[in-house]
C-alpha cells in the first residue's frame, strides 16, 4: 500500500487591482527593493500591469483600460484598490480540475496548454463569487521553476536586498470558517489551527471580516531579508 501523496500546490503570483499603476510601481519599487520585470501587451482582460519578481514568485499590479474591464467592475464593487487574484502553481492540472468540478465551482476562463516565453503553460481561472476572497487560478508550468507571466528574462532583474519570496496570503469572510472549508477542499490540503491552509512553502489564512461585506483578499506576507523589516506592514 503506497501512502498518500498531497497534491503540490504553491503561491505563485498575487495581483493587486488599483486605480492608479504608477503610484502603486512607484510604492513597491521604494518599500520592497523589487523591479518590474515584464508588461503584458494589449489583451482580452483590457488592462494594464506590471509583474515584478519577488525572489522566484510574483506580485502583479494593475489597472483597468476601459470601464468595460473586469477590474473596473472590481473596482467599483470594492470602492478602490485591493488584492484581485491569488495564482496557485499545481503540478497536476487535472487534479485540480477533478477538485474544481466536485465543488461546483465556475470556470470563468481556460487557457493552454501554450508556449508562451518559451514555457508551456496552462491555466484555469475560477469565478470569485464561488471561490470567495478574490480570483483564483490554477496554472501548471513546464519546465515548473519558470514563470510564462514574467517575461524571458525575470530571472535577471531579482532584488533580494529587502525580501525574497511571497510566503503567505491572507483572505478575510464574513464567514471565515466556512470560506476555509471550501479552500481546502479546492486545493486538497487540511483546515488547521486558526484556519491555516499549509501550501508548499507557504500558506493561506482565513480571518474573520465584517458582516455584509464580500470576502476579499486582505494581505500578502513576504519573506523579509533585511532583518530591519522583519515585521513591518
Amino acid at each position: 500500500m503506497s501512502a498518500h501523496v498531497p497534491p503540490s500546490v504553491r503561491i505563485r503570483q498575487v495581483a493587486l487591482c488599483t486605480d492608479d499603476i504608477w503610484r502603486e510601481e512607484r510604492k513597491l519599487v521604494a518599500d520592497l527593493g523589487i523591479a518590474a520585470v515584464h508588461r503584458d501587451p494589449p489583451n482580452v482582460f483590457e488592462m494594464r500591469n506590471a509583474v515584478f519578481a519577488v525572489g522566484d514568485t510574483f506580485l502583479e499590479v494593475l489597472q483597468p483600460d476601459t470601464d468595460t474591464a473586469p477590474s473596473a467592475r472590481f473596482l467599483e464593487r470594492r470602492e478602490g484598490p485591493g488584492g484581485y487574484m491569488l495564482i496557485l502553481q499545481v503540478d497536476d492540472l487535472d487534479a485540480a480540475r477533478r477538485r474544481i468540478d466536485e465543488l461546483g465551482i465556475r470556470v470563468v476562463y481556460e487557457l493552454g496548454p501554450e508556449r508562451i516565453h518559451g514555457v508551456e503553460a496552462a491555466a484555469i481561472h475560477l469565478h470569485p463569487a464561488d471561490t470567495g476572497g478574490a480570483i483564483m487560478s490554477f496554472d501548471r508550468m513546464a519546465p515548473p521553476d519558470e514563470w510564462a507571466w514574467a517575461g524571458r528574462g525575470w530571472r535577471r532583474h531579482v532584488h533580494r536586498d529587502v525580501v525574497d519570496g511571497i510566503v503567505g496570503v491572507e483572505l478575510s469572510s464574513a464567514d471565515p470558517d466556512a470560506l476555509a472549508d471550501r479552500f481546502g477542499r479546492l486545493v486538497g490540503q487540511p483546515v488547521g489551527d486558526d484556519r491555516i491552509i499549509q501550501l508548499d512553502g507557504g500558506r493561506v489564512t482565513i480571518v474573520g471580516g465584517d458582516v455584509g461585506e464580500p470576502d476579499r483578499l486582505t494581505a500578502v506576507e513576504v519573506r523579509a531579508t533585511d532583518a530591519t523589516q522583519v515585521g513591518a506592514t
